[in-house]
């Protein structure tokens, strides 16, 4: 069985870094952050009339589907993330048994704060790689990357802090 290589021959660049930034935010936080998407979702719901959708800011849902049936109509929803059915109306309980469309995320103008540690976490990854080993006397350091690429990109105690605010602490999502 042969397995195929994640790189793919991806160039490493000024996008390739901002990417990987992001991507290192919203592992943290459990959902994307910023910029606003439309996004369609599989859920797993547990019965009930209440969801936890993977967002801190929900700006709209469009549709709602539970075990293939259309329930838009009779959901309500909170910026917060919360869904919840009309009374009568339960959720599935099942994996992958709601299906939302909503849209979801900050702006960039609403989270400047994100942007920026976006930028400086990509900058700080491409200037210094990730330090595997450094030697102070010696002037020795090795990176840790896989045909290039870093492995991961830390996240310092600061920007984990300033993170805080916009992680899920519910159903995440990786």
């Amino acid at each position: 069985m042969t397995i195929p290589d994640m790189d793919d021959g991806h160039k490493v660049d000024e996008t390739w870094w901002r990417k990987a930034a992001q991507a290192t935010i919203r592992r943290y936080c459990g959902w994307h952050v910023a910029p606003s998407i439309e996004q369609t979702l599989r859920l797993d719901s547990y019965g009930g009339r209440r969801l936890l959708l993977p967002s801190k800011h929900v700006t709209a849902v469009a549709s709602v589907v539970a075990d293939g049936v259309d329930i838009t109509a009779r959901t309500h929803w909170s910026q917060a993330g919360i869904l919840q059915t009309d009374a009568g109306t339960l959720l599935p309980d099942m994996p992958g048994g709601v299906q939302v469309t909503l849209t979801h995320g900050y702006e960039p103008e609403e989270a400047p704060d994100v942007i920026m540690l976006l930028e400086t976490i990509a900058r700080r990854a491409r200037a210094q790689g990730l330090i595997a080993s450094q030697s102070v006397n010696g002037a020795s350091v090795s990176y840790l990357t896989a045909g290039g690429a870093p492995l991961s990109i830390p996240l310092l105690g600061i920007e984990q802090q300033l993170l805080d605010p916009y992680r899920l602490n519910w159903g995440v999502v990786g």
